[in-house]
């Protein structure tokens, strides 16, 4: 069944991923056509956790980018050869199935090679026709590649040898044999020939193969001693050699082809593809085979199926978007940038919370919310409107919230509390954590910046961690290629706000906020970036480009 991502914004907050995960649930139980895979594209802070702790729901999985990977395109219906087959079976399969190549395994289907005609020619276009050619058999392989019967079982599973075949008188035969080989080294063909094969039964010869005898005859052979391996063979010599040829176990002639990982991007894979031989490369997992991709599946490539949930930005969104067929766009926020090559669903309202969203679509499809989900989209309503305080709180959030929170037989303020005070404090966090875990890019009037949120209880340990936090700010700046990067520190019991930035002179002159010290402001009863901070900041964004 296809799969379409569901995935929240980067650097993800509890309502992105809460309502990425209850949106999955609710895609599934009014769409049977894919399956609907809630995922996240960063690490979730301690209050998600909590959340979806208390929930006792998964969280989505991680997923670092959505850009097209060998897994999604290759091959899997695959057709294969082992080992030790003969070189008969390969060639007939590459005939039967129209072929050009086979993976090459092991009877645990560990990948060994390629194997393509190219490969097998050099073993009939020798240079030197006087030369004596020296196969490399095994004894399984001569007996399949034969179809014929093992009369003796000799001791070698596998040995090298050149074929002798008895169409001499015996002396001029032991002769001859004598002078273009060794014993060890010489798999003897000959006929209803008494002498020859009783002295070959003598000798240390690896293998006889006996032809123009009937099968009932040759049982009836006394091998005495003979430690080597005899067969009948059902054809006449010159078949029979043509046998031996064919015998060759197909591990003897592999081309060593460096596998692919199913995980590879495509792009990455896409010059060995067309560098090799065969066009095509094995996807190896754990050593296992597990497919092949060639040029064509390249050429076909899928693009991942997705859906956007809590923005609409390509800065904000996961990475390889671009490459992505987008179908839906859930969000709460302003229009951004993002561009489609086909028309989408775009489910929007200025409501304080996406998950509010999602609850409203509960409603329209008329589908039951289980217990666990309730409890999702009530933690994520409650966050992103600060317990209903912050200003983007809408009538639609409140309704929503009182709802589930009976649902769910909770008080929603108090549990509202409950999950603000998972948060660590701001002196038990690093930097980077507190600036990076609700963290956006914005682009206005040819300016990029950055604005990053942290909520908590109390503003008192602001003092000690404000110069690290400045730090961390400059390097994100740097990091990002940001012209001004924020941080807004939200007390949600106060409901006030301090502001640390990097500095930028021409906007922060004209900042409509207290300046307690360089680089740190004080903004009374501001609570939402959203709907309070990028307004401002818009504002005087546009001012300066004037």
């Amino acid at each position: 069944m296809n799969k379409v991502f569901i995935c929240g914004h980067k650097n993800p907050d509890t309502d992105s991923v809460a309502s990425a995960a209850c949106y999955a649930y609710l895609k599934s139980q009014i769409n049977k056509e894919y399956e609907f895979v809630p995922i996240r594209c960063g690490t979730v802070n301690d209050q998600t956790k909590f959340i979806f702790q208390k929930a006792e729901a998964a969280l989505p999985a991680y997923m670092k980018d959505i850009y097209p990977k060998v897994i999604d395109s290759m091959t899997t219906n695959v057709v294969t050869a082992e080992e030790n087959d003969p070189l008969s079976k390969f060639l007939r399969i590459l005939r039967e199935k129209n072929l050009r190549f086979i993976p090459v395994i092991n009877k645990e289907n560990v990948y060994e090679g390629m194997l393509g005609v190219n490969d097998v020619t050099e073993l009939f276009l020798r240079d030197d026709r006087a030369a004596k050619p020296v196969f490399s058999l095994r004894a399984d392989s001569l007996r399949r590649s034969l179809r014929g019967t093992v009369l003796n079982v000799g001791e070698l599973e596998e040995f090298s040898a050149s074929v002798v075949v008895a169409t001499m008188a015996y002396d001029d035969f032991h002769k001859h044999v004598s002078n273009v080989s060794n014993e060890e080294n010489t798999l003897l063909i000959t006929g209803n020939r008494q002498d020859i094969l009783q002295d070959a039964f003598t000798k240390k010869y690896p293998a006889v193969i006996i032809v123009g005898l009937n099968e009932e005859a040759c049982k009836q052979l006394d091998f005495g001693n003979y430690k080597g391996w005899v067969f009948y063979s059902p054809f006449d010599s010159s078949q029979t050699i043509r046998c031996v040829e064919m015998a060759t176990p197909i591990g003897k002639l592999l081309n060593k082809v460096e596998p692919c990982a199913p995980y590879d991007y495509i792009d990455s894979v896409a010059e060995a593809i067309s560098k090799s031989a065969t066009k095509s490369l094995p996807v190896v997992s754990d050593g296992k085979l597990i497919g092949v991709i060639t040029g064509t599946d390249i050429l076909k490539r899928k693009r991942a199926k997705l859906i956007m949930m809590d923005h609409n930005e390509a800065t904000q969104a996961i990475d390889g978007i671009e490459t992505a067929e987008l179908m839906e766009i859930v969000d709460h926020h302003r229009l951004g940038t993002i561009k489609t090559s086909s028309p989408v669903t775009f489910y929007a309202k200025p409501v304080g919370s996406t998950c509010t969203l999602v609850y409203q679509l509960f409603k329209t499809y008329k589908v039951d919310i289980p217990r666990k989900y309730a409890l999702l989209l009530l933690g994520g309503m409650l966050s992103d409107t600060v317990i209903m305080k912050s200003p983007t709180t809408t009538q639609d959030d409140i309704n929503a919230i009182n709802d589930l929170a009976s649902l769910c037989e909770v008080d929603a303020k108090e549990y509202g509390v409950e999950i603000f005070s998972a948060t660590d404090s701001l002196t038990s966090r690093s930097a980077k954590d507190i600036i990076g875990t609700d963290f956006k890019i914005f682009e206005e009037y040819g300016i990029r910046f950055g604005i990053s949120q942290a909520e908590t209880v109390t503003l008192t340990q602001l003092g000690e961690v404000k110069d690290k936090l400045k730090n961390e700010l400059s390097n994100i700046k740097e990091n990002n290629k940001l012209d001004w990067m924020m941080l807004l520190v939200t007390d949600i019991i106060k409901e006030e706000s301090q502001l640390l930035t990097t500095g930028f002179a021409p906007a922060e002159q004209i900042l409509g906020y207290k300046k307690l010290e360089d680089k740190l402001f004080f903004l009374p009863g501001v609570l939402s970036r959203k709907k309070q901070l990028l307004p401002e900041v818009s504002r005087i964004l546009e001012e300066i480009s004037k």
